[in-house]
């Protein structure tokens, strides 16, 4: 027996994760295994950030290595930003957010 899974029309992720997520425009989908039903997302695409001049130069220290969520904090007010900063730097894993390296903090997350 195949799993089912269903497109949700005017369904938005914003209903079931929060706005500063980066699904919060995906649309949601849900499918079934068995008797469970799971919710999940299409797949997420990054969009650029544009650099500015606003923006913000950082090292990251050793307290905050592999924690871009720390620096998120930090800089924002809220941990939620931390896929913002690693999109911004081309940082595609966790850990290459060492201590010593050089980040751009972006200005520009909401536009």
């Amino acid at each position: 027996m195949a799993n089912k899974i269903e497109l949700v029309p005017n369904r938005r992720a914003q209903d079931v994760v929060p706005a500063t997520s980066r699904y919060a425009d995906s649309q949601v989908l849900y499918y079934t295994v068995g008797d469970i039903t799971y919710i999940t997302f299409n797949t997420y695409k990054k969009t650029p950030i544009e650099e500015t001049s606003r923006d913000h130069f950082a090292t990251i220290p050793p307290g905050m290595a592999y924690r871009p969520d720390l620096v998120s904090n930090d800089s924002y007010g809220t941990p939620d930003f931390w896929w913002k900063i690693m999109e911004a730097n081309n940082i595609k894993d966790i850990y290459e957010f060492k201590a010593g390296i050089t980040i751009r903090i972006p200005n520009n997350i909401f536009g």
